[in-house]
């Protein structure tokens, strides 16, 4: 058998098998007489008007005789077609159709083809291809990219006359070609045949040529405006009787009339949790507890068992409820700090370790009420479990406690019956508490936040939260390339760190992963602070 050119020599280019069944329609094909082709390249695809147009003629004549049933062979024409064309490197075409009656054959329809060619249907004597593009994008912003991808589907039109049978059913031609991937795209084509007043035949046969370019999975650039985790905070206040039977001076102001220290705590702790109700979630405990008396026995060492009031979000409101008033003059009881500490310890230990956890520790004086104790020795011996219990707190649980003191003595305490602890210097002792609590004020002597007044009980709070409040920004959804994450703060953005240890950055709180949630260290960590939010832009997150 010759090959389906009917030349002698030209490579055979397969047996023939009837896979299929197809459309056979009649196919009308009109050709110029051989001429040598343009000496030009196919950026254009157009087909030139000889040897391209006796190929398909050849083809055509094959079909005639029901022979072409192979799907192989439409692919060989299509490649044959589409490698013969011109161009003069100007965008247009460089052959003239010629228009010749045109030979007209007739082939019984039969069903129609399901494999994937179409056929518009319209008799045109010759085909033009033309690329008009696949669509391929990628956008890049930044170290991300969004990766568009679009395939589009190629509609050749073949086109069949006859005097007595017009057939317009879709015929799909299918080039299959495989990607890296194992992914298979097409060709698509749409073409629009018209003839001008001239006479002259034209033909736009558009090819939009969809070739997809593997790459990575096809990701989504997510931009999200986000807040730092809310921490977990405990106050953890003093309510003993010296609270209110000891009043100072506090605005510093020796012709304004003095205060309780109760009163001056009070008005703190309501600002601190109505400014930053939406920042932290607060909660409460109170040693000794309000039911607690002023005899000189266990009863002035009551703490609840439970704190009073557990930290939730928006709980401004319920805690200045819950506490004494600002002007009580009722308070009582002793100093039982360590209660109070394990208490509120023991209900911050129920929560999500993965959100910080913190206490903040306010006190007039050194602990006392030591468990196991008895008569006197309940309020003249310092406990000194109260350092233990902060330090395993730290060490243990990873919860730190910020430590103030409310005017607190720098002197040896006298042996004496005054239900102070004796023999101890109590700022050193509250040192030593701040110490082992992991945030201690960065001054050499002073480790805890002394306070001889108002202003600098305010201004003590404030500086705590500040730090208290979190520069870790949780992430509902890992991104698929950690790399290509960036962090803004208004605008400027922020670089990043391996490490937050003495660096200004960002970085992952778990640097191996899972990475749901980033850090922000140094002046970074401060500026997040101060604006309270970030911008957090993840390149590539899945999907």
């Amino acid at each position: 058998m010759t090959s389906p050119l009917g030349m002698a020599g030209s490579p055979r280019v397969g047996t023939m098998q009837d896979e299929s069944p197809r459309l056979d329609r009649p196919r009308a094909f009109a050709c110029a007489p051989l001429a040598p082709r343009p000496p030009t390249d196919c950026r254009n695809r157009r087909v030139t008007a000889a040897l391209p147009c006796c190929i398909v003629n050849a083809v055509g004549l094959l079909m005639r005789g029901d022979v072409m049933r192979n799907r192989a062979y439409a692919v060989v024409l299509s490649s044959l077609v589409m490698t013969a064309c011109g161009d003069d490197n100007t965008g247009e075409t460089t052959d003239t159709p010629t228009t010749v009656p045109p030979a007209t054959t007739t082939v019984p329809t039969t069903d129609s083809a399901t494999d994937s060619a179409t056929d518009s249907g319209t008799g045109s004597a010759s085909m033009t291809s033309e690329p008009t593009g696949g669509s391929d994008s990628q956008t890049s912003n930044g170290p991300g990219s969004t990766v568009t991808e679009t395939t589009d589907n190629t509609t050749n039109p073949l086109t069949s006359t006859d005097p007595t049978l017009t057939s317009t059913g879709p015929d799909t031609i299918s080039d299959p070609s495989t990607d890296p991937s194992g992914t298979s795209t097409g060709d698509t084509s749409t073409g629009d045949t018209s003839t001008s007043s001239d006479g002259t035949t034209t033909s736009d046969d558009t090819t939009t040529g969809g070739e997809v370019t593997t790459e990575d999975i096809p990701c989504n650039v997510v931009m999200a405006t986000l807040t730092p985790i809310p921490p977990n905070i405990m106050l953890v206040l003093d309510k003993s009787g010296s609270m209110i039977n000891n009043k100072w001076d506090h605005d510093a102001d020796p012709n304004t009339p003095t205060i309780t220290r109760w009163a001056s705590l009070h008005a703190v702790v309501s600002s601190v949790v109505n400014n930053f109700d939406n920042a932290i979630n607060f909660g409460a405990n109170l040693f000794p507890s309000k039911t607690a008396t002023d005899a000189y026995d266990a009863n002035a060492c009551k703490v609840q068992a439970n704190v009073e009031v557990p930290v939730k979000a928006n709980n401004g409101t319920p805690i200045i409820n819950t506490i004494p008033p600002a002007n009580t003059m009722t308070i009582k009881g002793g100093t039982p700090a360590a209660t109070g500490m394990k208490v509120a310890l023991d209900h911050l230990k129920t929560l999500d370790p993965t959100v910080p956890r913190a206490i903040l520790f306010i006190t007039d004086g050194a602990a006392n009420c030591g468990e196991g104790l008895m008569g006197s020795a309940l309020f003249e011996q310092y406990d000194t479990t109260l350092p233990t219990i902060v330090d395993n707190a730290l060490q243990i649980d990873k919860i730190p406690t910020y430590v103030v003191g409310i005017d607190i003595s720098t002197q040896l305490s006298p042996n004496t019956q005054d239900g102070n602890p004796n023999g101890i210097v109590p700022f050193d002792k509250l040192n030593e508490v701040a110490l082992k609590g992991g945030k201690p004020k960065n001054n050499p002597t002073e480790k805890f936040y002394q306070s001889n007044n108002q202003i600098e009980l305010d201004a003590a709070l404030d500086a705590i939260i500040a730090d208290a409040i979190s520069c870790e920004i949780a992430i509902a959804e890992p991104p698929a390339k950690p790399e290509l994450t960036e962090v803004e703060i208004s605008g400027v953005e922020v670089p990043y760190v391996p490490t937050c240890n003495g660096m200004n950055g960002w970085t992952w709180v778990n640097p191996n992963g899972p990475y749901d949630s980033l850090i922000l260290c140094g002046t970074a960590c401060t500026d997040l602070k101060q604006v309270g939010k970030a911008d957090v832009n993840f390149f590539c997150m899945p999907g």
